[in-house]
């Protein structure tokens, strides 16, 4: 029986990774790096500082370009909105009597938008960030502190991803992942392969089918 639901954000309840991407892109580029912005898509949902070193490996670099993506993303963070359904399903799953968690690779400072754009605040959901852990997705560590947090075992989670990395994160201490397309970089075929026990197009069809029982 699931008793608790753990979201990520970007790319799942929020449009944000196009933002993140830029964000990056323009952070190495300032540096003296330029990638395809295609393959920076395909590392959001991994910690700033393991995404990072995917590009760069001095570590100085690595963490001024880090340092450049917060700023950068800063000045254009409040043109994310919540992707189609993900207010409702939040207030449905609350409604059902589940515990829910926002498990998630993003910074503190980047969540207060993202809190009152979902109404997080007022419905008193709990974070669980890449500040709180050692070690961001894809390490399970964010999902390790919200089952201790949340006082459930892994066979009563469902997580709710856009990439592979949450997948991965979750399923290394056993909790199953359904995963939405929002976040654009995976295939419906990708994820099933990761290991996604469902596939949505949205928060929407996800409500719509009975997330998390179905």
């Amino acid at each position: 029986m699931i008793r608790a639901v753990f979201l990520d954000i970007d790319g799942t309840l929020m449009d944000t990774n196009y933002l993140h991407v830029e964000a990056w892109a323009d952070a190495f580029e300032k540096i003296g790096h330029v990638f395809p912005r295609r393959e920076i898509h395909r590392q959001i949902g991994k910690s700033g500082k393991k995404m990072v070193r995917e590009f760069i490996a001095g570590e100085a670099q690595a963490q001024k370009a880090d340092k450049l993506h917060g700023q950068l993303y800063k000045k254009i963070q409040t043109k994310g909105r919540p992707l189609p359904g993900a207010r409702d399903l939040i207030v449905g799953l609350k409604q059902r009597g589940l515990g829910i968690w926002f498990a998630t690779s993003a910074k503190p400072e980047e969540l207060e938008h993202t809190m009152k754009e979902l109404g997080a605040k007022d419905l008193m959901i709990d974070i669980v960030s890449s500040a709180d852990v050692e070690e961001g997705k894809p390490e399970p560590d964010v999902f390790e502190l919200a089952l201790k947090k949340a006082g459930v075992t892994p066979a009563e989670v469902l997580a709710l991803g856009d990439t592979i990395w949450d997948i991965e994160a979750a399923e290394r201490i056993g909790i199953k992942t359904a995963a939405v397309l929002t976040g654009g970089a995976y295939s419906r075929e990708e994820l099933k392969k990761a290991g996604a026990v469902a596939v949505y197009r949205d928060c929407a069809e996800a409500l719509k089918t009975g997330f998390p029982e179905k």
